[in-house]
């Protein structure tokens, strides 16, 4: 049976499929760094950001020392405060069908619970959204030390929840490889494509795992697992 559902932050709950904010390699230019270098030079940091070993201000200090265009730190700040607002958009306005789809499942009985794997600038705005409140626990990368999809990191929002794995669905987009990792940590996991389908690269690809296309129909799902449905 049931009793928690967990749930991917970006593009699950919330999407920047209407914002498209530049990746971070978009401030190179502004920096008198050179791109594809700051590119590659962020994809080796960003693992180290995403579990809290090194912030992203400090990331962004090292890359431009280690380019040859140091920023001051007037300027770290502004890509900071540039991050900060960037990623606080899509908290801004959470879409109807993702709050009623929360609340049918908190209705239930159900606990709930998210984990993301991101920066601390990316979930400054969670506290005051109008979901933040809704969720028994949020586990962020950052914070943790683990990130998705090390089976540790469901386990620990399973232990949060106090819930077993076993009765634990996990919906996310698919987005690194959370899907095989809620599998092998216990969980029952589905892939949701509903923002998805906004994106131009979107491809429809079956598998093995429960693709769902709308949010009302985790609910449904949950409703037939209760056995409140025929």
């Amino acid at each position: 049976m049931v009793k928690a559902v967990l749930f991917d932050l970006f593009e699950t709950l919330v999407t920047e499929s209407g914002t498209r904010p530049p990746g971070v390699s978009s401030f190179a230019p502004s920096l008198g760094c050179e791109r594809d270098a700051f590119r590659r030079e962020w994809k080796a940091r960003r693992p180290d950001v995403a579990i809290g070993r090194l912030s992203f201000r400090q990331a962004i200090a090292d890359i431009t020392s280690t380019l040859g265009c140091p920023a001051d730190e007037s300027t770290l700040q502004q890509l900071c405060e540039q991050r900060l607002r960037v990623k606080a958009e899509p908290f801004e306005q959470i879409e109807d069908h993702i709050l009623a789809m929360i609340d049918s499942l908190r209705s239930r009985g159900l606990r709930l619970g998210v984990i993301s794997n991101c920066l601390a600038e990316d979930v400054a705005a969670w506290p005051h959204s109008s979901i933040g409140a809704r969720f028994d626990c949020a586990v962020f990368s950052f914070e943790v030390g683990l990130s998705k999809p090390d089976p540790e990191i469901y386990r620990e929002a399973t232990r949060r929840m106090k819930v077993d794995a076993a009765h634990t669905w996990f919906i996310g987009d698919g987005g690194s490889d959370e899907l095989s990792g809620a599998e092998h940590a216990g969980l029952r996991p589905l892939k949701a494509t509903w923002f998805l389908r906004r994106w131009p690269h979107f491809r429809d690809e079956p598998g093995s795992i429960v693709q769902v296309a709308a949010a009302a129909e985790i609910t449904a799902l949950v409703e037939r697992a209760l056995g409140k449905t025929p």
